[in-house]
């Protein structure tokens, strides 16, 4: 049965439900196939986010590109890589007033207030260092936005991984191409968070579990839910996050994944309906899977 499709009155009394309000710094992660059909599409959901945030607010998605990962001569182009993180994002990364930070893989595009000083940022750093993009939106005590996605697809983890010093990754010092605005190639240094272990299966025996993070926050009730559409919505502070993993981390290094020898027990979410994408290539022609989280999965369309 097909639902009524979401309204821009929708998205936007839906993000001020969660806790979005006027000068917030909002990281977004998303799918919008989970909301179903929307009016105005990508553009309104980013339209609906500006209008919350208001004109002292800014706006960031990721725009990760791993293409880059399978050539041999990289050239990074932030003015035309493509984001590989949905239609949300790409469309957010064409807007006119849009800044996109200059990244290997881990690079990200806003809009607003604080958009240059979250992109301009020094391109040799590591991507989670504290001088990064994620240590600037941490100052700013930015929101993370779950968009019918789980905590498997929040990078803030990430950023928490390494401000926990887990043991099991590292930082590796690249030198790749860069294409500037004028369309001159230059060299620049760069530096990846990549997996220690060979095969990149850093978790060990046990798989990446970050819903598990995400259960505490919601069981302290720092984590804000809400439906738009068919689509779960979660909005927590970045701030919140990175304080409890290094709390957790002092007596449980693996609070970032399943207990060893257990992949498959990721902890359950008890708000909306999760299940796993369909397999995704990626640019670098990897597969991999998206946990979605949904209203009602029977209103879920998927791809093909």
């Amino acid at each position: 049965m097909m639902t009524d499709a979401v309204t821009s009155n929708d998205l936007i009394e839906g993000f001020r439900e969660v806790g979005l309000k006027p000068g917030d710094v909002v990281l977004a992660h998303s799918a919008m196939r989970t909301f179903g059909p929307i009016d105005g599409g990508a553009d309104a959901v980013i339209d609906a986010l500006r209008e919350v945030t208001g004109p002292r607010g800014t706006v960031v998605v990721p725009t990760f590109t791993f293409a880059h990962e399978a050539e041999d001569d990289p050239v990074i182009d932030p003015s035309s890589d493509r984001s590989e993180m949905g239609i949300i994002t790409e469309t957010a990364r064409k807007r006119p007033d849009a800044v996109r930070s200059t990244a290997y893989r881990h690079s990200f595009a806003a809009i607003g207030r604080r958009a240059s000083v979250i992109t301009n940022i020094d391109p040799a750093l590591p991507v989670f260092d504290f001088r990064s993009s994620f240590g600037v939106m941490l100052s700013l005590n930015t929101q993370v936005l779950l968009l019918g996605v789980t905590y498997s697809s929040s990078t803030s983890h990430h950023f928490a991984e390494m401000v926990c010093e887990v043991p099991n990754r590292h930082t590796i010092p690249l030198t790749v191409k860069v294409r500037g605005d004028d369309g001159s190639v230059t060299e620049q240094a760069m530096t990846d968070y990549q997996p220690k272990s060979e095969g990149g299966s850093y978790y060990g025996s046990g798989s990446p579990d970050f819903n598990r993070l995400g259960m505490m926050m919601e069981n302290r009730g720092v984590v804000d839910k809400t439906f738009i559409g068919n689509s779960a919505i979660r909005r927590f502070p970045m701030r919140a996050l990175i304080d409890l993993a290094q709390a957790e981390t002092e007596t449980d290094s693996g609070v970032f994944r399943t207990p060893e020898g257990k992949p498959s027990e990721i902890t359950e979410l008890d708000f909306g309906q999760c299940v796993m994408s369909p397999e995704l290539t990626d640019g670098a022609g990897r597969l991999s899977r998206v946990q979605w989280c949904v209203k009602d999965l029977q209103q879920l369309t998927l791809p093909g």
